[in-house]
């Protein structure tokens, strides 16, 4: 019996997560359709960090994102068709390839962020600071737990 409690509350934490991620990511699709603008989720949480880091890395990114160098790759080919960055070699070692916005890129970006901002407002609606911020210690343990190596 306990075995059964414990295996229902391991599925409905997964998928609770799993449904609020969904959720979170339709709305922002939807949210982007509407403005005509043509990025996934997982583009512009890539984009983002180039922004940020000022010509990353696939590495960098890879750490930043926390996401495995092929997936990371595979983003950025895709960001690179669509002409939002440029791949450079490194001035010091050319084996490393930095990732460059392009105007375009910069320009999406900046339209993105209120969409980003918005969807985050709608996220924390009804959920306090405190409770945010447990949320994220929790999220952060169980990585942790389920990564021993990173923690």
């Amino acid at each position: 019996m306990e075995e059964n409690k414990s295996l229902k509350i391991h599925m409905e934490m997964g998928m609770l997560l799993s449904m609020a991620y969904r959720s979170m990511t339709r709305s922002f699709v939807h949210k982007t359709q509407e403005y005509g603008l043509d990025i996934s989720l997982d583009q512009c949480f890539v984009l983002g960090p180039v922004w940020q880091l000022k010509n990353p890395s696939h590495k960098d990114l890879s750490e930043f994102c926390m996401k495995d160098k092929t997936s990371i790759t595979r983003i950025v080919d895709m960001l690179e068709k669509k002409n939002l960055v440029v791949r450079v070699n490194d001035q010091l070692d050319q084996r490393i390839k930095r990732v460059v916005l392009t105007h375009e890129g910069k320009q999406l970006f900046n339209n993105v962020v209120p969409i980003m901002e918005k969807n985050r407002e709608e996220v924390r609606q009804g959920i306090s600071d405190s409770e945010i911020d447990a949320f994220k210690r929790v999220l952060i343990q169980i990585n942790k737990n389920m990564n021993p190596e990173n923690g």
